[in-house]
């Protein structure tokens, strides 16, 4: 008989910053099947899905609606929860980035890495597209100097912010990727994750 195994997947946690399109559908389903097919094999699955709520794009598009970004993400999360509903999505949890039990375990890890001098506060300088809420470096902008992604001009911005030593752990996950092959997968994937750590890796604003 096989043995029972814990089994974690998570979606990722949707953006609410506008109405739902098939690839939420496309990605949640996937996660769905997955999680169906190791219950079926009689593994202890854990399933999760969710919403980020935080973010200048949704706290732009409450402004322009007049109301406070928590009423406008509360209408958004409620159709993801009904589409879920509807596709009969298996999922034992949804977590809000806005609920207390997120922001309390959010600042317990806070707290236990900037205890171990792994956070510090430095300046962030970057190109920013807000509409994509990404940084972006000059070599990554389009041929019109802007966004990549959705092709609408960047910003330039300057702020204080929190960095995590991420160039401390490089070479301890480097070792453990190359240590254990079946970590990432596909091997094309794994590989590409070797060449960008052996880049070196920045520290994580």
């Amino acid at each position: 008989m096989r043995e029972k195994k814990p089994f974690y997947i998570t979606t990722p946690i949707y953006y609410p910053s506008a109405k739902l399109h098939i690839g939420h559908a496309y990605c949640t389903t996937i996660a769905d099947a997955i999680a169906r097919y190791h219950r079926l094999a009689g593994d202890d699955v854990f399933f999760l899905t969710g919403s980020d709520e935080h973010g200048l794009k949704i706290e732009q598009k409450a402004e322009e609606a007049g109301i406070q970004p928590i009423e406008y993400t509360d209408k958004i999360v409620a159709s993801f929860q009904a589409l879920w509903k509807r596709l009969d999505i298996s999922n034992d949890d949804f977590i809000r980035t806005t609920q207390k039990r997120h922001e309390r375990v959010v600042q317990e890890i806070f707290r236990r890495i900037y205890a171990k001098g792994d956070i510090y506060k430095g300046e962030y300088k970057g190109l920013y597209c807000t509409p994509c809420e990404s940084y972006w470096t000059e070599h990554q902008l389009d041929e019109n100097g802007c966004c990549p992604d959705c092709h609408r001009p960047v910003q330039e911005v300057s702020e204080e912010a929190y960095f995590f030593k991420m160039s401390k752990y490089q070479d301890r996950i480097l070792d453990y990727i190359e240590s254990h092959p079946d970590f990432i997968q596909p091997v094309s994937r794994r590989n590409e994750m070797i060449n960008f750590i052996k880049q070196g890796l920045d520290d994580l604003c």
